[in-house]
């Protein structure tokens, strides 16, 4: 794709994280009904849906021929369909935004034939905008982001839902991460994958696990993290895809491979 073009999808994408962010901040200040999806945890509000059908009115005025892959569904068309394909969470982290008001972002990535491009992660609570370009690099706001610290893996502080995973303790990895945990400095659990992912790229986090996330929670932090230098790969050390969901191990990568073996994990893990 051309620099120029390029160029567009990012101030495109920028434009849309930030717009929706204030979206949404707008509307936290309103009352706005919560549903459940799946359980009582697993949490969607109006907001969701006005955020990204708002994202999605933005993105088709400018590029009517892009498709878009969006938690909420409310995109038209088969996103396997095209070539050029947005991947969107409005509102990464619902449950925090219902009940905390912070520790929640939008991300939005794009990815053309299966390469990711650009990626944005805002937390419009903090006015944070975490976002990268393709060979061009990773930034918050207008810093530069680089994983140069070397970080010994008994030094890291980790971030993972695992705990908290049914499927987890089904197959065991819960007392796999549970060991882990009394290895490394510490361990965290934010709340909203998109934003501790971009946490890693900035190094406040020096890596991230999770057992099973959607490519909207994923697609646009992954970008941000390898454009900072950290690497990004399932559980099972495979490519992750670009539109299905996966296990995630994004860190620093002086200590990828050691996090990876001890984690010891089949491809099995990678997908419900």
């Amino acid at each position: 794709m051309q620099s120029s073009s390029l160029a567009a999808l990012k101030e495109l994408a920028l434009h849309c994280a930030r717009s929706a962010g204030q979206l949404s901040l707008a509307r936290m200040r309103e009352p706005f009904t919560v549903e459940y999806k799946t359980s009582a945890s697993d949490l969607v509000t109006a907001v969701d849906k006005e955020v990204e059908q708002h994202v999605i009115n933005l993105i088709l005025e400018r590029f009517p021929d892009h498709g878009i892959l969006g938690e909420e569904r409310t995109f038209v068309g088969d996103p396997g369909q095209y070539d050029t394909l947005w991947v969107i969470d409005p509102i990464d982290g619902t449950t925090n935004f219902v009940h905390q008001q912070i520790n929640f972002s939008v991300s939005i990535a794009v990815y053309h034939k299966g390469e990711g491009l650009v990626g944005a992660v805002y937390d419009p609570s903090r006015d944070e905008l975490f976002y990268a370009v393709k060979g061009e690099g990773a930034f918050l706001n207008d810093r530069l982001l680089r994983l140069e610290r070397h970080v010994r893996l008994e030094e890291a502080l980790l971030c993972t839902s695992v705990f908290w995973n049914e499927r987890a303790e089904q197959m065991g990895i819960d007392l796999i991460v549970k060991k882990l945990a009394g290895k490394v400095r510490g361990m965290r659990l934010l709340g909203s994958a998109a934003l501790e992912m971009a946490y890693v790229a900035a190094g406040r986090l020096d890596g991230y696990v999770s057992l099973s996330l959607n490519a909207w929670d994923f697609g646009a932090g992954r970008i941000i993290v390898e454009e900072a230098g950290g690497r990004v790969t399932s559980m099972a050390g495979t490519p992750l895809p670009f539109d299905q969901k996966s296990s995630v191990m994004a860190c620093n990568p002086a200590f990828y491979e050691e996090l990876q073996h001890y984690l010891s994990l089949s491809e099995s893990t990678d997908k419900d």
